[in-house]
């Protein structure tokens, strides 16, 4: 299993952080997690394509999240691709209908090859993967969730954005890679996200083996006061996410 971090920011225009969006490849599977604005160029620069791709899971469908998700959909469309693999594409609860919705009537799905719109269930085996949702606190408006994948003894989860939850603490029980949003400061926590302290707090409760810190806003003064605060309360292997980061889970 190998994780890409396409876009380590939020909504917020940086040339520094991209809009969230994260690529995972499993054997040779290809999948997103996420489509912020901006995600096709971070492919292409990270040495990929949608071309390649076998799926993309989305978190939510606030904007920062999928920007770049009705233009996918397009590029899967036009002609000399070739493609004749099954396309998979999640999402949280009324996902399918936002899809019929909102994305359907300016992107119409391709016809040319299977193209599955789904609402994530609980738990589900596709392409030899486990993957599990666990629903989390982060709008009113919309549902989220958190996705965890696990294959051949290796697991990663990516939370979304989330409020703190205790619940994603046993969802993340061991897991060998947690990728949590870390929005702001401890003093500056805003509702729906989490805060560096509340990271750390949460991995520690479910005794994950290494942390990444992911999706920030930007601060006055050193990004390493978010590691500073989450270190507080979490004492494994702990690093801030950057445009194009590559962790490898079978290294």
């Amino acid at each position: 299993m190998k994780v890409i971090i396409l876009g380590s920011g939020t909504g917020v225009p940086s040339l520094r952080r991209g809009a969230p969006a994260n690529w995972l490849g499993v054997e040779d599977r290809r999948y997103l997690i996420d489509c912020g604005s901006g995600t096709l160029l971070q492919l292409e620069r990270a040495g990929h394509s949608f071309r390649e791709l076998d799926g993309v899971f989305i978190t939510h469908v606030h904007a920062d999240h999928i920007g770049d998700l009705t233009p996918l959909v397009h590029a899967l469309r036009l002609p000399g691709s070739g493609r004749d693999k099954p396309f998979h594409l999640y999402g949280p609860p009324g996902f399918s209908d936002f899809f019929a919705r909102i994305v359907a009537p300016v992107a119409a799905p391709p016809g040319s090859f299977p193209f599955h719109v789904l609402d994530a269930p609980p738990v589900w085996e596709l392409d030899g993967l486990t993957i599990r949702t666990h629903a989390t606190p982060h709008s009113d408006r919309f549902s989220s969730c958190a996705y965890r994948f696990e294959h051949r003894g290796r697991s990663v989860c990516f939370s979304g954005d989330t409020d703190w939850d205790p619940g994603l603490a046993a969802f993340m029980n061991a897991v060998d890679l947690a990728i949590l949003e870390c929005s702001t400061l401890d003093a500056d926590k805003a509702v729906g996200h989490l805060s560096a302290g509340l990271c750390g707090q949460l991995a520690t409760m479910g005794g994950v083996r290494s942390l990444l810190l992911n999706h920030f806003y930007p601060i006055e003064g050193p990004d390493s006061r978010f590691l500073e605060e989450c270190r507080r309360h979490f004492a494994g292997p702990l690093e801030l996410a950057h445009d194009l980061m590559v962790r490898d889970l079978e290294a």
